[in-house]
């Protein structure tokens, strides 16, 4: 068993993360941190000499997380991965609990928790009895509303190699997209009903950048139809998918109010050119509250047929 960590600029909470891996009531085989390029890598090895046996990778240039995880798992040698974001923390029993539902030809994940600025570990209670779970085996329902956690996964290395691991073309959403080549190489999902991964609600994450992750999970989506149509396969839904998807950004935009963001999302309604569900989508936004951004979006629809460029490529 082996557990990666990427880091980037998180050595102010890579401590707390190794702790959090190394008070598991089964201890990982392997702890695997590894280096992104990081502006703070006098800091990190600062962190690192308090645990000397943890492995210590150092890419050559960022790479991005999913590269990076990527090169945590060519690295490791256990023969089951997991991984830990490293400003986030596990609960002391995440590997032993997720052991118990553990196969080779199947993947496991976990709820999440939201922690702050607290060490997290430190407030978790024990869990005893039946280890509740639900099984996920369609990717048609996931890639409707994505409701596994990311990072929580955890996976056989050869089987992650098979697939090729985590998309390296994606600067966010790899996570889901891997979810989704999982399920559609018959990979059944295993979620444990429990808040075994402990996440850092970081203002300045990737994940809280609001048009980053908007663009790249829409990318994961449409590569997911994709993939489908060149398999052969004509996947139904995929209209009411990217209705879902775009509504979910109309809702970001009046939580950050980015004008960028309804600026990307109204330019991207030419998506769903060739269905008329794009009536049915401002319809569902007007019923719900969004006047304003109905307004908006009415009055600057366009007539050009052609789908121009998406959301802003905001990188880490």
């Amino acid at each position: 068993m082996s557990v990666i960590i990427p880091c980037f600029k998180d050595s102010a909470t890579l401590g707390r993360a190794l702790d959090s891996v190394f008070a598991q009531s089964r201890s990982a085989d392997e702890v695997i941190v590894v280096n992104d390029a990081s502006p703070e890598t006098r800091e990190i090895e600062a962190v690192l000499v308090a645990y000397p046996s943890v492995k210590y990778v150092v890419n050559a240039a960022n790479l991005g997380l999913a590269a990076t995880r990527n090169a945590g798992v060519h690295a490791a040698s256990g023969e089951i991965v997991c991984f830990l974001d490293a400003d986030d923390e596990l609960h002391p029993q995440k590997i032993e609990l997720q052991l118990s539902l553990y196969r080779p030809g199947r993947a496991v994940s976990c709820s999440v928790e939201r922690i702050g600025d607290e060490r997290g570990i430190d407030r978790v209670a024990p869990y005893a009895g039946e280890v509740r779970h639900s099984v996920l085996a369609d990717s048609s329902v996931l890639v409707r509303r994505n409701t596994l956690t990311g990072a929580s996964l955890m996976v056989s290395r050869e089987l992650f190699l098979s697939l090729g691991g985590y998309d390296e073309t994606l600067r966010s959403c790899e996570d889901f997209d891997l979810w989704l080549r999982l399920l559609d190489a018959g990979v059944p999902a295993f979620n444990i009903d429990l808040p075994l991964y402990l996440y850092r609600v970081n203002e300045n994450g990737l994940s809280r950048n609001l048009l980053n992750i908007s663009y790249w999970e829409l990318e994961v989506v449409k590569k997911h139809y994709a993939r489908h149509r060149r398999a052969g396969e004509q996947p139904s839904g995929e209209a009411s998918t990217l209705v879902i998807w775009l509504f979910k950004h109309f809702v970001r935009y009046e939580q950050c109010r980015d004008p960028r963001l309804i600026e990307a999302t109204r330019r991207n309604l030419q998506l769903l050119g060739e269905w008329p569900l794009a009536r049915v989508l401002l319809l569902v936004a007007q019923k719900t509250g969004l006047p304003r951004l109905v307004g908006f979006l009415l009055a600057n629809r366009g007539s050009s047929g052609q789908v121009p460029g998406t959301f802003a490529r905001e990188q880490k």
